[in-house]
């Protein structure tokens, strides 16, 4: 008995037609909205960076310049800064990878005052012990036009082993 059928699409396949159909869709001019009826445009990033990070000064802007998702374009790779475009509340988290014996501490800003903290320590581990990276996340209630970023807490940017291993995202709930 012979069936006829096809093979079950690939992940990729999947997001390709959702792309184009999204793309149809808004060419006719339908807009995404939520059950009762409101507009929700479809906020979020996600950025890396490729490079590692040394001896950072005082509060300085630790800039993720690999954006592998930007709906919305509010995240800017050029200052590392996102800016909403609408109030709301977001969700943000980022990660930071440090050498065994080096250390990095950053704080997430929202307009220049500091909202969380990130403490990647590495020292006092056994030599051979590895690396170490943490994560830290924050919800952030904004208004069109506030930014977030990361930033050195201090001066203790000493060692961040970036190399697509830190990263910072975001998104709008």
């Amino acid at each position: 008995m012979f069936v006829s059928g096809t093979a079950p699409d690939t992940p990729q396949q999947v997001v390709m037609k959702y792309n184009n159909y999204k793309t149809i869709c808004t060419g006719l001019g339908y807009k995404a909205t939520q059950c009762n009826g409101e507009q929700r445009e479809i906020l979020g990033f996600q950025a890396s960076m490729k490079n590692n990070l040394e001896n950072m000064k005082t509060r300085e802007t630790v800039i993720f310049n690999q954006v592998s998702l930007n709906e919305g374009k509010a995240y800017d790779t050029n200052s590392g800064k996102f800016t909403a475009p609408i109030d709301g509340v977001y969700f943000f988290s980022w990660g930071i990878l440090t050498d065994n014996g080096k250390y990095f501490v950053t704080e997430i800003v929202r307009n220049s005052i500091p909202v969380a903290y990130n403490y990647t320590d590495g020292r006092g581990r056994q030599r051979g012990a590895g690396n170490i990276m943490t994560s830290s996340n924050a919800l952030i209630k904004m208004k069109k036009g506030d930014e977030v970023w990361i930033r050195t807490y201090l001066n203790y940017g000493q060692l961040g082993r970036c190399e697509q291993w830190c990263y910072f995202s975001g998104f709008k709930l």
